[in-house]
């Protein structure tokens, strides 16, 4: 009877994992990491200029209209970054056509602040970024 428990409990913790999994390692684009720890993944990142208030699109159906969308206060974020392959970066592309690809950034007020590197970061303002987008 006891082993007839334990095989019923491993099978449940089984099927209760892969969702968990499937989440974690989402679909390649934005992740946003929280102030409070928790996080979200999606392909779609842009910025409402009235109230600064972030806008990440979580799904999207066949044609490109947003299915599901997150409404982020910007204080709340912690970090902001590419998932995790090589391949994979954000683009950041400036007023007057020059770019900056990163795998991650905070934001700090009314300005971005990209890691290039391990130790170095350059900070943006808001206004003189035209649009932030992931790319491979």
């Amino acid at each position: 009877m006891k082993i007839k428990t334990i095989f019923l409990f491993t099978i449940a913790a089984l099927i209760l994992a892969v969702p968990i999994a499937a989440q974690d390692a989402g679909q390649p684009g934005f992740v946003i990491k929280l102030k409070n720890g928790s996080t979200l993944r999606g392909r779609t990142l842009s910025r409402d200029e009235s109230n600064g208030a972030l806008r990440l699109v979580m799904t999207e159906a066949i044609d490109a209209v947003p299915k599901s969308y997150a409404v982020i206060a910007a204080d709340d974020t912690a970090e902001i970054s590419s998932s995790s392959t090589e391949t994979e970066s954000i683009r950041i592309k400036l007023k007057g056509g020059s770019d900056l690809r990163c795998k991650e950034f905070t934001l700090s007020g009314d300005s971005i602040a990209v890691k290039l590197g391990s130790a170095s970061k350059v900070d943006i303002k808001w206004s003189d970024i035209e649009s932030i987008s992931f790319s491979r």
